[in-house]
């Protein structure tokens, strides 16, 4: 059983409540037009748009969609332990539009010079969350269980955006097929950043000892961290076993995730975010069993789950399923008590009034 009082407090000054309010309409704004785009990118007739539920297009999800949910959800996690200023933060949440959308008209292009220069701005992006955050993550007082998987958020993203720019320059390090390198790109952004964002944010609603959730989670959190390093080794030096280490730390995290998320949906005091997180932690569920059949399927040279399968299934369930429905749980989880009281504050004057 968690306890509300064990759970990460939320804001509910009036500063806290503005900024809340703030960023989630710019958050939201950005998502729902990212959005548009990328259901009509498919259909656009200029140039050699990704086809729709191609991988491609599953990626794109990420910059347009996830993206700005994930840097805002971050930010309110990292507020959490500091009082300083968004700064580089605040600044790649305001350029996260732009760049996403250049992203997008990276994939209209074929692969050169001038598809990897639009797919550049990403890169400056992910840069400047990582300079505004990587140190904050480290040092989020009294929640040490979270510093490990916000750190690794910071580290993943720009490892990410350099295997993006390496795709769209048609660059493959090693003698890598481009389908790896851009497999690289998918895994570091939804399995790297959100995931990691996601983690620390179940964790901070998890009691701090005592709790054999809590134990769980502390070792989820550096398998999840160290899964995702282990698969990519694993395909630069074209040692399966080593993928396939790396795969199972990521099925073992992921499935230890989707109990410790589904505890803390189910003490959830507000009816959607339980459900919203409920859906999300049985999409990862079932996600990562199917990742465990691949990746002992490639280690016993059985093809049970090929590569387009697990576009299609795997891929859906962890950037729609997992990421989306899991990063809107959170953020209502987060934020909607703060605005339903400030909301409350700002009726009671005009009753009196009235009276």
């Amino acid at each position: 059983m968690i306890h509300a009082s064990h759970a990460m407090p939320v804001p509910t000054s009036n500063r806290s409540s503005e900024v809340a309010r703030a960023g989630s309409r710019w958050s939201v704004g950005s998502a729902v037009a990212g959005g548009a785009l990328w259901i009509v990118a498919p259909v656009v007739p200029v140039g050699a748009p990704p086809s729709f539920g191609s991988i491609e297009h599953t990626f794109l999800f990420m910059p347009l969609v996830a993206a700005p949910l994930a840097f805002f959800l971050l930010s309110v996690l990292l507020r959490s332990g500091s009082q300083t200023s968004d700064g580089a933060h605040g600044l790649a949440r305001r350029l996260q539009p732009v760049a996403a959308a250049m992203v997008l008209a990276s994939f209209f292009l074929p692969t050169g010079t001038l598809a990897g220069g639009l797919a550049a701005c990403w890169l400056v992006v992910a840069a400047m969350v990582a300079a505004g955050g990587a140190r904050r993550a480290a040092h989020v007082p009294g929640r040490q269980r979270a510093n490990v998987s916000l750190f690794a958020a910071h580290v993943f993203l720009p490892i990410g955006a350099v295997w993006l720019l390496l795709s769209r320059l048609s660059v493959a390090p090693r003698d890598l097929t481009a389908l790896t390198v851009f497999l690289a790109t998918l895994h570091f952004h939804f399995s790297g950043f959100t995931l990691q964002i996601l983690i620390a944010a179940a964790g901070l609603q998890l009691p701090e000892r005592g709790s054999w959730l809590s134990g769980l989670h502390r070792a989820l959190a550096i398998g999840a961290a160290a899964g995702i390093p282990m698969i990519a080794a694993g395909n630069i030096g074209h040692s399966p076993m080593l993928k396939f280490l790396g795969v199972s730390a990521m099925v073992v995290s992921t499935i230890a995730l989707a109990i410790t998320s589904a505890a803390v949906a189910w003490n959830a005091p507000d009816r959607v975010a339980r459900i919203l997180l409920l859906v999300s932690a049985a999409s990862i569920a079932t996600g990562m069993v199917l990742a465990g059949v691949y990746g002992l399927g490639e280690l016993t040279g059985r093809d049970w789950i090929g590569i387009p399968r697990m576009i299609a299934t795997h891929g859906a369930l962890n950037a729609f399923g997992f990421t989306l429905f899991g990063l809107v749980g959170h953020l209502r989880l987060r934020l909607a008590p703060a605005i339903e009281a400030q909301c409350a504050r700002a009726v009671e004057p005009r009753r009196e009034e009235k009276w």
